[in-house]
């Protein structure tokens, strides 16, 4: 019997030595075959995401901003603590494999009556041949201090298999951080970028309304003259009035874009510093997207939902697991005495228990199976929403390319329509001094000028945020 029960230990020794192995990886009829690169270009394997920011982001300003926000993000700092709580589970799973161990010590009085099983037998018990010392006290004292162990041997796998769950489950919240991370860099990284747009913006305003103000001025000593009528005055008040609420709403955005971004960092608002607007455009950033094969071991979103594919399989297995019977093994070994001073009397007070049970379902069966089902259920789940992640990320990366590539080519092309319209402004000015042209065609010229402005600084801003998007997509933001 106790050779049996050698053998049946060892089996469970050996199961827990087996739950060092690595969890599996995807069959062949899970993986994802991507496209060799994007869209029709070539198959470059160099690529951005593997920079660390500091290195993509060349502006110092900008750097400190970040590291800010990575130090003092609630919601960053909320996913790091989302790891620990992961952590802890794996701990917890791990546990599971080994005894557990127990220590206590107990004392109690108890007096049984007389007409009563215990009390007689007890009575009976003291007989005059037995030693004095050896009989039981009424009432009844008893005194115990033991240890004793309850272990669950893992001869199927179970709790392994639930431990692999857990341990996939923590590292898919450690790629659930980094995701926060490459998150938060970018919307940095993009709030500021909109403030230097802003701030250029908020310039042309400025400028426009002098131009407007000076036009102004001069169609009224024009009237004055008797040369135009009030129409014209009343045009160029009006055009002025309109810079001005329009200068208005710019303030208010920079205010509230510089009040957000202090909130990204987890401070209170603060006056930002930044470049300049042609500092920002002779920024360089790399542009090498990779192949994209590399979104599967860079990018968070697809670790992250390939690691719940895996801890789905591993409940799978536990779940059927559970259908096999379980091996209980528990013990213990300590001191008993009903008599204090005997307490600690070796051998005579020692005491110990030794035993070992095999326990199958029997009328938890339906309840198991569903928890089965439910757990089959929940792989295939896990498994489409890897394969959805996959497809967007790669629809995401593919669009923000094309965007950079796009916002770039208008940017330049808006560019060259600002000194278009620059050239138009000056001819009208001349023109309408020698009574050419009316005040239409001026206010007109100034205005196609001005709106190409303010475009040419908001698309030069979102080229910057497109390539922090694109870093993010790519799965940057390392340390």
């Amino acid at each position: 019997m106790k050779t049996k029960l050698y053998i049946l230990i060892l089996a469970g020794v050996l199961a827990v030595g087996a739950g060092g192995c690595k969890a599996p990886a995807l069959a062949p009829d899970e993986q994802i075959i991507l496209p060799q690169a994007y869209l029709h270009g070539g198959a470059d394997s160099a690529h951005i995401g593997g920079l660390p920011w500091k290195q993509f982001f060349p502006d110092p300003i900008l750097q400190g901003y970040i590291q800010t926000a990575l130090e003092n993000n609630h919601s960053f700092r909320q996913s790091m603590e989302r790891v620990a709580m992961a952590r802890t589970q794996v701990r917890m799973k791990k546990g599971a494999l080994f005894p557990e161990l127990t220590i206590g010590a107990q004392a109690g009085v108890q007096k049984f009556g007389e007409y009563t099983m215990d009390g007689v037998g007890n009575s009976t018990t003291n007989t005059p041949d037995l030693a004095k010392e050896k009989h039981i006290p009424d009432p009844y004292r008893d005194f115990n201090l033991g240890i004793g162990f309850q272990w669950e041997a893992d001869i199927w796998g179970k709790l392994n298999q639930k431990r692999r769950g857990a341990a996939a489950r923590w590292m898919a919240s450690k790629e659930a951080a980094r995701l926060a991370q490459t998150t938060l860099i970018s919307e940095v990284a993009a709030q500021y970028f909109e403030l230097v747009g802003l701030d250029k913006q908020l310039a042309t305003l400025k400028r426009a309304i002098t131009d407007t103000q000076a036009s102004y001025e001069l169609t009224y000593q024009l009237k004055q003259e008797g040369e135009i009528t009030q129409l014209a005055v009343d045009q160029f008040k009006s055009r002025l009035l309109r810079l001005e609420g329009m200068l208005v709403e710019t303030e208010q955005r920079i205010g509230e874009k510089e009040r957000s971004l202090a909130t990204l960092m987890g401070v209170f608002p603060f006056a930002v510093d930044r470049i300049t607007f042609e500092e920002m455009n002779c920024l360089n950033f790399p542009i090498e997207a990779g192949v994209p094969s590399q979104l599967l071991q860079l990018r968070p979103d697809v670790r992250a939902a390939e690691l719940e594919l895996i801890a789905s399989k591993a409940d799978l297995s536990a779940a059927r697991r559970a259908f096999f019977p379980s091996l209980q093994i528990g013990g213990s070994a300590g001191f008993n005495a009903f008599d204090i001073s005997r307490w600690f009397t070796s051998p005579a007070s020692l005491v110990y228990s030794l035993g070992a049970g095999l326990t199958a379902p029997l009328f938890k069966q339906y309840e198991i199976r569903g928890l089965w089902e439910n757990a089959r259920a929940g792989q295939r789940i896990a498994l489409e929403g890897y394969h959805e992640t996959v497809l967007k990320a790669y629809e995401e990366v593919t669009n923000l390319i094309v965007s950079s590539e796009r916002i770039h080519k208008r940017k330049e092309l808006k560019r060259e329509e600002s000194e278009v319209h620059h050239r138009s402004i000056d001819h009208a000015n001349e023109l309408f001094k020698l009574s050419f042209v009316g005040y239409l065609e001026v206010l007109s010229a100034d205005e196609r000028y001005l709106d190409c402005e303010l475009e040419y600084a908001a698309l030069s801003a979102q080229c910057c945020i497109t390539k922090a998007l694109l870093y993010r997509a790519l799965g940057g933001g390392s340390l």
